[in-house]
């Protein structure tokens, strides 16, 4: 069967693991297997050296040369303004080629060159979590939605940050294939099969760590190293040297969240680890994780991730 032909369209100031991530599980498909196969190729609107956000360059191809594009994948990167601005003729320029395109994607912020397009308009969107807000504002016309890690909405499909182009990319395989194909490939690449669309962009306990600077530093780091331990919310202020009262209303200004989600927090990404890395019961994983049992496991989990601990350990 004829291979599907895959563009990655580059341009200066692209963010290299945005077409690399996505290229991997690519060319990792056909190494387990996919048929058809995928033509995977970097190009670009004028061939040659493009430099990259990471201070290195490649080298791309035209993307004239190349016809009837499969899948066209756009990487984001600090470059997506510039290569607007700077070049009037870019914008015209890729209309025309996601026209050319059976299917388009955009990882992280792509999403701004495909809006600047009119790809995106009265369509669901997503990009990264620190630009769907001047997505919103720039595209009013475009249906974002910041909590989602990627949304197919009709031929286009978006993403939301960096590794989030690879769960995007994995979804692709698992709709030009098969579910199992696309498990194959997550588990070659070391990575979730696959994230619910509608998870939150970002991990909570490293949003947590963000808070090392606060004096709950050394109270987050024990329940971090000890979550099997009862820690009631009078234990926490103790550590932190605080009254009850005056520790309930700093934790929350300070981390962003209270103790006792914190505590869950934390111990529902320590159950994920077991329950994606061991082959331990579940009844073990809830009490090395601070559970007490493996129902209260579970709902925390599903209030966590969107998914119970069977779902997440089956789709790994």
């Amino acid at each position: 069967m004829p291979a599907r032909q895959v563009v990655i369209l580059v341009f200066d100031g692209v963010q290299p693991i945005d077409f690399s991530g996505p290229a991997q599980a690519l060319i990792t498909a056909n190494e387990e297997g996919a048929s058809p196969q995928y033509l995977v190729s970097v190009r670009s609107f004028t061939a040659g050296k493009i430099q990259t956000a990471s201070g290195f360059s490649i080298n791309a191809e035209s993307v004239d040369l190349v016809e009837n594009i499969d899948t066209l994948l756009i990487p984001g990167g600090p470059g997506v303004h510039d290569a607007v601005q700077k070049n009037p003729e870019f914008k015209n320029a890729l209309r025309r080629l996601c026209e050319r395109s059976r299917r388009i994607c955009s990882i992280c912020t792509g999403a701004f060159l495909l809006a600047q397009t009119g790809m995106l308009t009265n369509r669901r969107a997503v990009t990264h979590w620190r630009s769907c807000d001047r997505l919103s504002s720039e595209f009013p016309e475009v249906q974002v939605q910041p909590d989602s890690l990627f949304l197919k909405d009709g031929q286009v499909w978006t993403s939301a940050g960096v590794t989030a182009g690879i769960d995007l990319t994995l979804a692709l395989i698992q709709e030009d294939h098969d579910a199992t194909l696309a498990a194959k490939v997550a588990r070659r690449l070391v990575v979730y099969l696959r994230r619910p669309g509608g998870q939150n962009q970002y991990s909570e306990p490293l949003s947590l760590q963000e808070a090392s600077g606060t004096p709950y530093a050394d109270l987050l780091q024990q329940m971090i190293s000890k979550p099997e331990l009862a820690w009631t919310v009078e234990h926490m202020a103790s550590i932190a040297g605080q009254s009850l009262r005056s520790f309930h209303r700093q934790f929350k200004e300070g981390t962003g969240t209270t103790p006792s989600k914190a505590l869950e927090k934390i111990r529902t990404e320590l159950a994920r680890t077991y329950l994606l890395t061991t082959d331990m019961r579940m009844k073990q994983i809830a009490a090395k994780a601070g559970f007490d049992s493996e129902d209260a496991m579970r709902d925390a989990i599903v209030r966590q991730f969107g998914l119970s601990p069977k779902e997440m350990r089956e789709r790994f």
